[in-house]
């Protein structure tokens, strides 16, 4: 007995040795390769840590973050996020069981996607909500993942982290560096440090795990419990009966499912998707123009800047590429011969919330407007086409009063606006739409994303590279042939003094607090104190960002024919639509067969001029694209 009792347990030090030797020899990308199996094939999970964050400022003390995760496979999870103790604590909790998805966070709950959550929690969390989160769902996310995204990666021995023997391994993310310690027996990372520049300081965060692996977790660690007072929120707010059935009559449509889909696409299928909608409508039994005919609008104004009416077909002059064209249609603007196509692209994301109610009620009246044969879409910036082309009035607007209550729940947008612009252009019109409008409202935060600037260093790994640019955008805007309006809601920073820049700065500082105090109190949530007003030289950086953001959205709207201009108060919203409904009324609609027949998909110019009058200036489109072959 002896004997076989001494065999046993050389045996299992044997084996423990080996698995021991084996380790020791593996690699730091072999041992990274074994994390993110162990991770992706685990039935459970769970943990608690805490993030500390440093910054080499004197007297600069760190900033704690404590976490949870629990989860069971395949799609129960949960993570909570919790910063500042006592009555000045504020939790956010990221949830999924199933296919219900959920966020909460200090100021409501959000109906959101468990990728887009944890994604927003990255920023407050210094990459712990996207670490872990990620291993154990390997497909949530569209990037290359952390492991892949690293380089220069080595390993540096062991060392002991809070009992556990770990492999020390160093790596380079971008231009930041990387420390990991891993678990050696279960593969599980314990410690993480991140060293970064944030402007011109440095910054050190440190990132402890303390990890349990195919152990049971209870109900309790997987019940959603969002922050004390947002429980009533957990349904969207209710619409009434005969607006609920408005909203949901159309949502088996295909073109909702699937809108956002030509983002995944390269420009050669784009090009072909767009020749297939084309194609598809010339095939459609229904009356129509010949799809050869070049429709231009135009404004004509004098010097003064007063708009010149009672013009006829025979007052212009129109010419491509330098040669004369025959008119062969003319309309006014607000005529019904020439049928609207006009997209209202919303953004009601967090930076947006002083100005969605309003310019939601404003909307309506435009709608209230629209002629019996114009059409109009709704997009939001979450990339959803809220409704597809209809003259319905009723059902737009009902969709509209949906969208306001999200916004006043707490469900916001994703500020992914010129991904929504850019799924109009490429998805919703087709050469059947003579007159394709797009009113676009929002403040352009999305700009960066397609700059090819670097994003945050820990968002980089778990967000796909974009597929197009910002010169990408101008070019699909001209295919289309739509007129773009920006709405640009905020304050002014364009052709202002540095003086006047910074008193804007601090004027919309204040507009964000009030509407922040404004969604807790619809919301029941207590009133906390906010933050105090930052500095001169913050907010110069804040003003020199939002410059930069209003310059794009003012030169893609002249570029089409249209314009910008700027929502500065809530308040304003009905005025400002009213004068976007008043310039589309007061334009030319003028239509030519161009001499030029060949179907080459090359840009061609366009000049229109008043007869006798060449001190009229004429506000409109300048280029086209010919159709494709």
């Amino acid at each position: 007995m002896k004997k076989l009792v001494t065999s046993c347990f050389l045996i299992l030090a044997f084996n423990q040795l080996s698995l021991a030797q084996r380790a020791e020899q593996m690699t730091a990308a072999e041992i990274l390769a074994r994390v993110t199996s162990v991770y992706a094939s685990c039935h459970a999970y769970s943990d608690e840590g805490e993030v500390s964050a440093k910054f080499d400022i004197t007297f600069s003390r760190p900033m704690i973050y404590r976490f949870s995760t629990a989860f069971v496979r395949p799609a129960a999870f949960r993570f909570e996020l919790r910063s500042g103790v006592g009555n000045k604590e504020s939790r956010y909790v990221a949830w999924k069981a199933g296919d219900l998805e959920r966020a909460g966070w200090p100021i409501g709950i959000r109906y959101q996607s468990i990728d887009e959550a944890l994604l927003g929690l990255s920023g407050v969390s210094q990459g712990s909500a996207l670490t872990v989160p990620a291993l154990l769902l390997p497909d949530l996310f569209h990037g290359r993942g952390l492991v892949a995204s690293l380089s220069e990666i080595t390993l540096h021995g062991e060392e002991n982290v809070d009992g556990h023997r770990a492999f020390k391994i160093e790596a380079v993310l971008q231009d930041d560096d990387l420390k990991f310690w891993v678990d050696a027996n279960q593969f599980l990372i314990v410690k993480i440090t991140h060293k970064s520049k944030l402007g011109r300081f440095d910054q050190e965060t440190t990132t402890r795990y303390r990890p349990l692996i195919n152990t049971e977790v209870s109900p309790q660690q997987l019940a959603f419990n969002p922050p004390t007072g947002e429980v009533q929120n957990i349904s969207p707010s209710p619409i009434a009966g005969a607006e609920l059935n408005a909203v949901t009559s159309t949502d088996d449509s295909p073109r909702l499912k699937s809108f956002g889909s030509s983002l995944r696409l390269n420009r050669a299928q784009i090009n072909k998707l767009r020749i297939g909608a084309n194609r598809r409508s010339d095939d459609e039994d229904v009356v129509r123009v010949d799809t050869d005919l070049v429709v231009c609008d135009a404004l004509i104004i004098d010097p003064q800047g007063q708009t010149i009416s009672g013009l006829t077909k025979d007052d212009f002059i129109v010419k491509e590429d330098n040669q004369t064209q025959e008119v062969g249609s003319f309309s006014l603007g607000d005529s019904d011969a020439v049928p609207r196509s006009i997209v209202l692209i919303i953004d009601y994301s967090s930076s947006q919330l002083p100005y969605v109610i309003t310019s939601v009620e404003a909307a309506k009246t435009l709608v209230d407007k629209l002629n019996p044969r114009d059409r109009m879409a709704l997009v939001t910036d979450d990339v959803k086409l809220l409704v597809d082309f209809t003259s319905d009035k009723r059902l737009l607007k009902a969709k509209l009063d949906s969208l306001k209550a999200r916004a006043v729940s707490g469900w916001l947008g994703r500020s992914k606006q010129y991904d929504a612009l850019m799924a109009t252009l490429n998805e919703l019109f087709s050469r059947e739409d003579q007159r394709p409008i797009i009113i676009f409202q929002t403040d352009g935060d999305q700009l960066d994303d397609l700059s090819g600037r670097p994003r945050p260093t820990m968002v980089e790994p778990y967000v796909p590279p974009m597929t197009f640019t910002f010169e990408d955008l101008v070019t699909a805007a001209d295919s289309s042939r739509a007129t773009i309006y920006s709405i640009i809601p905020g304050v002014p920073f364009v052709g202002l003094s540095l003086n006047d820049q910074l008193k804007n700065a601090r004027a919309d500082w204040e507009n964000r607090q009030k509407a922040s105090a404004e969604l807790m109190r619809l919301n029941n949530i207590p009133a906390q104190s906010g933050p105090r007003m930052p500095s001169d030289l913050v907010l110069m950086r804040t003003t020199e960002f939002w410059y930069r953001l209003q310059l794009a959205l003012a030169s893609l709207a002249k570029g089409t024919g249209g314009w910008a201009d700027f929502l500065e108060q809530p308040e304003q919203a009905n005025e400002l639509y009213t004068r976007v409904l008043d310039d589309i009324d007061r334009r030319y609609v003028i239509g030519y067969y161009p001499t030029n027949r060949t179907r080459d998909g090359k840009r061609r110019k366009v000049s229109i001029e008043v007869r006798g009058h060449p001190e009229y200036i004429v506000v409109g489109r300048k280029t086209y694209f010919a159709p494709q072959p």
